[in-house]
């Protein structure tokens, strides 16, 4: 069995993490979730090949990266130029999910370099980064319209 890009944007839109206070506590438990909801899946946590690399991946082909806050400029760099390198790197599609509050202008920033790299691709198929922000309720609904839920 094979997971969809689609299939694991709905499972994170599922997923009710717990306890979490950093990075690494939502990687795990995004991990854990992922693996009981996709049994037949390969899910691979800190996967590196040459310069991607990412908090998790699902069967090769999907590559997560999770974020807890985006509170500075320092960060807010330092995740633009992942997402540069996956956009030229990677093959597969990229999640990036944001947890926690960040600063408004941060995530306005970080929105527009998705949605332009959206806009260079025509349909949703071959749109290859997702964002998901876990802090905006509004973005559940967006996400689940945009996903024709």
């Amino acid at each position: 069995m094979s997971a969809s890009v689609r299939d694991v944007i709905k499972l994170i839109d599922d997923w009710h993490p717990r306890s979490c206070k950093t990075e690494k506590d939502f990687e795990r438990s995004l991990h854990r979730h992922l693996e009981k909801n996709l049994k037949d899946v390969n899910v691979i946590k800190q996967y590196a090949a040459g310069r991607v690399k990412g908090d998790i991946v699902v069967d090769e082909k999907i590559l997560i990266e999770i974020k807890d806050r985006l509170k500075s400029t320092a960060q807010l760099q330092r995740l633009l130029g992942q997402i540069d390198i996956y956009a030229s790197q990677w093959k597969g599609k990229v999640i990036v999910i944001i947890c926690g509050e960040s600063e408004r202008d941060l995530m306005k920033t970080l929105k527009s370099k998705i949605e332009n790299l959206k806009a260079q691709t025509l349909l949703f198929v071959d749109q290859s980064i997702f964002l998901v922000d876990r802090c905006a309720p509004e973005e559940k609904s967006w996400l689940s319209t945009f996903l024709g839920d």
